[in-house]
């Protein structure tokens, strides 16, 4: 019996070793590396032609790449745009078509983000309700980039905003009012809000309106007013005046004169000087009512 032990104790030690030795093996550099290349050389059979179509892939998204960026950059220079944002707008084209190219060649390799996206549904809904109003700013943005309906340093208006344009990010553009304070205009305002450029026009029609007895003649007033042109804070003599009869009242026939001046801020001024002017050519005499009467 003890030898039959032994007999039974060396298969013991036998097997133990047997397993140990192919538990070294598999966890061997060269055993790791042999099913490595087998595990590659199984995935590249059975795959090369997701891989040649991901590889098309790739090499499509390259030359959009390509392309747009090279839009961006001749569209940037004819239009003045600064290096910084011409290499921002860049920046966006290539996260984009890269983003697009990885869905592709995910799709490719049977992967679904559906159920990714479905998972963070409510998620990306807030986010994109949240983010609304800056997608509207910076599509407004890209606008202005675009179209140019002004530029630094021109005088605007936008609703109730009037004033110099100083600067022009993505997000918003920065004037300065009449009063000297900065004000700050969200770029989707100028998708649904007109633009009025006084740099662009150089002109700005001014209105004074006044009331005459019926028996004044107004011959000669349009030549006093231009006569004294230079009195008048920003008055375009070149354009000729414009007067019309508005209505009639109690005191006589109403009346409209019609200028331009070539800076809108300087229109307080200029109404100002010409109905003084208005004055002095009719002095008040007895039995006659002012010609400056109901001037506003």
């Amino acid at each position: 019996m003890g030898d039959g032990g032994n007999v039974m104790t060396d298969n013991n030690s036998s097997v133990v070793s047997g397993v140990v030795s192919g538990a070294s093996a598999s966890t061997s550099p060269m055993y790791m590396i042999n099913e490595a290349m087998l595990f590659l050389a199984g995935f590249l059979y059975y795959n090369w032609h997701r891989l040649l179509l991901s590889l098309f892939i790739l090499a499509l998204a390259y030359l959009v790449i390509r392309l747009v960026k090279g839009l961006i950059f001749q569209l940037g220079k004819d239009y003045g745009i600064s290096d910084r944002k011409i290499r921002t707008l860049a920046m966006l084209a290539t996260y984009t078509v890269l983003t697009i190219a990885f869905v592709n060649i995910l799709a490719v390799f049977d992967v679904q983000l559906f159920p990714l996206i479905l998972s963070l549904g409510v998620l990306s809904v807030v986010v994109v309700l949240g983010s609304q109003l800056l997608i509207s700013n910076m599509l407004g943005g890209v606008v202005v980039y675009i179209e140019k309906p002004f530029a630094v340093s021109d005088l605007i208006r936008v609703g109730d905003n009037m004033g110099t344009v100083q600067s022009i990010s993505i997000r918003a553009t920065t004037l300065k009012g009449q009063d000297g304070l900065a004000i700050t205009v969200p770029n989707s305002t100028f998708l649904t809000t007109p633009i009025i450029n006084y740099t662009s026009t150089k002109r700005y029609r001014v209105e004074v309106s006044f009331t005459m007895p019926r028996n004044v003649d107004l011959a000669g007033l349009v030549d006093a007013v231009w006569k004294d042109a230079a009195t008048v804070p920003g008055f375009i003599a070149e354009i000729a005046g414009q007067l019309y009869k508005t209505g009639i009242s109690e005191g006589g026939f109403n009346y409209e004169l019609r200028f331009w001046v070539s800076d809108p801020r300087k229109t307080g001024a200029a109404r100002s000087r010409v109905i003084d002017i208005i004055n002095d050519f009719y002095p008040e005499t007895p039995g006659e009512e002012s010609a400056s009467k109901g001037a506003r």
